[in-house]
């Protein structure tokens, strides 16, 4: 990452340059592409494509930080992702009334502390978002991880209205002996209604060694904010533990939409192999499973081959099959259309990922 330290923007000399000599921004980023092929990819069927954040979603950031004295500190985070197959926006989650927005993956600003921990304003990242990413070996791969749970709506919300929630503040823990925790509250804005879309979710982790486990919670009222019904509701628990050149993760997470009655259950096993610093082999495993109807239950088998080029350049390769009943749409990667429903699939893919 690349440190642009601010120096004199005093403003016609009021303030000196002196004032900001424990300020900084870091810009950071992911670059992703490679080439992909998905049987049943939608109603028209097979598909090559230029892939564009095959493994990680391609976007770019900007962090501050200012020391205020006393251990406190001023901080932001904006984060824009991109397609970089075309080099537009992606604009993730919002509805066309609302425009273009630059920062789709979240804008804070807050104060943070090392001893009470940090309060954060703004499009927040979810602690469901938070906790599932940390308990992922995978990297939170796009493509057959513990982020496809997300994004099959099977609720009254989407995978991106999961991970980043508008009008948010949100409380992050100091690490205490091992443990992080974060509780996050939108207010909705809508006017003379504080339930309507409404959102609160909490979660945390315990780190000790080679061990992580963690939990998080999710719920949501009506996104559309015509009712105050909940619309969404989840939580998850899982852990991972590293032992020798190996890494295991386990999963539990469920999804569910108390006013439609819907409710699923998806059970994840994952697996990473690092026979060397530069290799890392890795298989996922994961069941869903309907508790409505069984004819909406699917399993996907994912296996994964990643080459360190450099610290920040790699090369990854995955290979993976879902078999679906004949009411079930779960697919390979994150991305809609996640599948077609009652259809198999199939998918390969090789790319190259650069971290800046």
């Amino acid at each position: 990452m690349k440190k642009l330290y601010v120096a004199a923007i005093a403003l016609a000399g009021a303030v000196p340059p002196s004032s900001y000599a424990q300020s900084s921004v870091t810009l950071y980023g992911v670059v992703d592409s490679g080439i992909l092929y998905k049987t049943h990819a939608g109603p028209g069927g097979s598909a090559w494509s230029l892939g564009t954040g095959i493994d990680s979603t391609n976007r770019w950031g900007l962090t501050g930080r200012e020391d205020l004295g006393n251990g406190l500190y001023a901080t932001f985070e904006l984060e824009s992702a991109f397609r970089i197959n075309t080099g537009g926006l992606i604009n993730g989650g919002q509805p066309a009334s609302s425009g273009t927005v630059l920062f789709d993956r979240g804008a804070t600003v807050g104060i943070s502390s090392n001893v009470a921990g940090a309060l954060l304003l703004g499009k927040n990242r979810s602690p469901l978002l938070r906790t599932l990413a940390r308990l992922d070996i995978e990297g939170y791969s796009n493509f057959g991880s513990l982020n496809n749970l997300l994004y099959q709506n099977l609720s009254g919300y989407t995978g991106y209205q999961y991970s980043w929630v508008d009008n948010s503040v949100e409380y992050m823990s100091p690490d205490i002996g091992g443990f992080q925790g974060s509780a996050m509250y939108s207010f909705g804005g809508v006017a003379g209604d504080i339930k309507a879309r409404q959102v609160l979710s909490i979660g945390g982790t315990y780190h000790l060694g080679s061990f992580t486990g963690g939990a998080a919670y999710f719920s949501g009222h009506d996104v559309t904010g015509a009712t105050d019904a909940t619309a969404a509701r989840a939580y998850t628990v899982g852990a991972n533990y590293g032992w020798s050149q190996f890494k295991f993760m386990i999963d539990f997470a469920n999804f569910k939409n108390p006013s439609r009655g819907t409710s699923d259950n998806f059970y994840t096993a994952e697996v990473a192999y690092m026979p060397t610093s530069f290799w890392t082999v890795t298989a996922t495993y994961i069941y869903q499973n309907d508790r409505v109807t069984s004819d909406r239950n699917a399993s996907l088998y994912k296996l994964g081959a990643n080459y360190a080029l450099s610290r920040s350049t790699s090369l990854y390769s995955f290979v993976g099959y879902v078999k679906n009943n004949k009411l079930a749409m779960l697919g390979l990667q994150n991305s809609a259309p996640t599948g077609v429903t009652g259809k198999n699939q199939f998918g390969a893919a090789i790319g190259v990922r650069h971290l800046f």
